[in-house]
């Protein structure tokens, strides 16, 4: 006697319409997470573009586009924290009003955006040798 024999189909029904509704409820909660995600990266966006850290990044020819794309949410937060708690906004103003004013002295962002820095032009080299 097969297995399949002894399963009468109002059980098969039963078990298919249940397995239908957790799917649908799993691609509708998939779909709900990735607006959140989308929201919580556009509000990320426009608090940087609102910081100096925007400036920072100008400065160091680091587009945002590519800072966006090469930086985890977890860093791109951390900068974000350390830009809005800075120690020196003041100097900061001043260095992107004119005065000659190393960032390095007093930027807390300044060592990991350098890094990003390095490692983007290292690939912007890369890919112009590879052509």
């Amino acid at each position: 006697m097969s297995l399949y024999n002894d399963i009468s189909p109002q059980t098969l029904m039963i078990l298919g319409s249940t397995l239908a509704v957790i799917f649908l409820v799993v691609v509708f909660r998939i779909c709900c997470d990735i607006k959140i995600i989308r929201k919580s990266r556009k509000d990320q966006h426009t608090r940087i573009r609102g910081l100096l850290l925007s400036n920072m990044l100008d400065r160091l020819n680091i587009p945002l586009k590519s800072y966006f794309r090469k930086t985890s949410d977890l860093d791109k937060e951390r900068h974000i924290w350390k830009c809005e708690h800075c120690p020196e906004p003041g100097e900061c103003e001043s260095m992107f009003l004119g005065e000659d004013i190393d960032p390095e002295t007093f930027c807390p962002n300044y060592d990991e955006l350098e890094k990003l820095e390095v490692k983007l032009s290292g690939s912007t080299i890369k890919q112009a040798a590879d052509r």
